[in-house]
């Protein structure tokens, strides 16, 4: 399926970062440097013609790509997307957990490959609880709290420290439809960790499948990789995972308490 064309906001911000991009361009030939786009996208460490796709509304802009613009332009995030400046604050902070993690002393200790969390820290960790806003083919994603009155859940400390995870790379997702059923059923809260993608044969992941959050089992098949559903219905049956249709988003690594209530 192609990627959904953009929308009049999505124009209007793409419009506004290729302005930006001439006067970046004006700056560095008045100053003698090199100012192509074949030198922004070495900077950027994309390819030229992705670079001319966003700046012409071909294709959306992402958190991660949209950080990029505002290294190369000098330039905060608002001044082409609100809506992604939003996010970008904790965004990059995720993806950028394990290098924090190593500098602020004041939060987290290094403990050989664990983390461990201040002792004057609650015994419970508080996780966000989101939901994911994906592009078909874009690796970046939004992660938005829709409902104001359950914002978080609390992790036990002791799981977070046992585990070797970074509370800033976890988030909390609620399982849509039943294709995991009995495992998991529509609501059922699981934490997905955005810092683990690497697909490990029977293991539990949050995945952009073509543009849709889906939380899958990623099994391995000879040479190739497919996301399984735990319902023996025949219309759950297994898809194939290749290519930018299907994007890792983060292993789950917990699911949390459930009721038992019609599940068996």
């Amino acid at each position: 399926m192609p990627a959904l064309p953009l929308n009049q906001h999505e124009l209007a911000e793409a419009a506004q970062l290729k302005q930006l991009f001439i006067e970046w361009q004006h700056a560095r030939r008045s100053q003698g440097l090199p100012a192509s786009q074949e030198a922004a996208a070495n900077q950027m460490e994309f390819g030229q013609s992705a670079l001319n796709q966003y700046l012409n509304g071909k294709i959306p802009l992402n958190i991660d790509v949209a950080i990029k613009f505002s290294k190369l332009l000098g330039v905060p995030i608002s001044a082409f997307s609100t809506a992604l400046a939003a996010h970008a604050d904790d965004y990059a902070a995720a993806k950028d957990a394990m290098a924090m993690a190593q500098s602020r002393e004041n939060d987290f200790r290094l403990v050989g490959r664990r983390i461990t969390i201040d002792a004057d820290q609650d015994e419970y960790i508080p996780i966000k609880k989101v939901s994911l806003t994906l592009r078909a083919g874009v690796m970046g994603f939004e992660a938005s709290q829709e409902d104001q009155t359950d914002t978080t859940i609390n992790l036990p400390r002791r799981f977070i420290e046992k585990n070797d995870l970074v509370p800033q790379c976890l988030l909390a997702i609620s399982v849509k439809g039943d294709s995991m059923w009995p495992l998991m059923i529509e609501g059922d809260v699981v934490v997905i960790n955005i810092a683990d993608t690497k697909p490990i044969n029977n293991e539990l992941y949050a995945v952009n499948f073509d543009g849709e959050a889906v939380v899958k089992q990623l099994v391995r098949d000879g040479r190739e990789w497919y996301l399984s559903s735990m319902n023996p219905d025949p219309a759950y049956h297994r898809r194939a995972c290749r290519g930018g249709e299907c994007i890792i988003v983060g292993r789950v690594v917990r699911q949390e308490a459930r009721t038992l209530m019609n599940r068996v």
